[in-house]
């Protein structure tokens, strides 16, 4: 759990910035790079699916026939970075909506 939290912060860190250095670079509005990183963090959560089912499917194929596939949790079938890929999603969405949120109680 821990390492996933790490995980999440570190993303938050790295999409801060990088969406800092877009906004200066390219003269945007704050606004707009908000969109870009929830467009971002919804490509990741779709390319976090599929690769869960592609592996899914490919390495346990018994239980991709039938509604059971939650019992492949924790059996190393899907590879750790594909659920890194996932906690990057809500990592983009953190950094897209806390601004927003924060100025809601200013």
């Amino acid at each position: 759990m821990w390492r996933a939290i790490k995980i999440v912060i570190v993303g938050m860190v790295v999409f801060a910035i990088i969406a800092n250095r877009i906004i200066k670079v390219y003269s945007l509005e704050k606004y707009k790079a908000c969109i870009g990183l929830i467009i971002l963090g919804g490509l990741l959560y779709a390319l976090n699916i599929l690769l869960i089912i592609f592996f899914i499917r490919k390495r346990a194929q018994e239980f991709a026939a039938n509604d059971i596939w939650e019992l492949t949790a924790g059996t190393g079938i899907v590879p750790k970075w594909v659920s890194i890929i996932g906690l990057l999603s809500f990592s983009a969405f953190i950094v897209a909506v806390l601004p927003w949120i924060i100025s809601l109680f200013k």
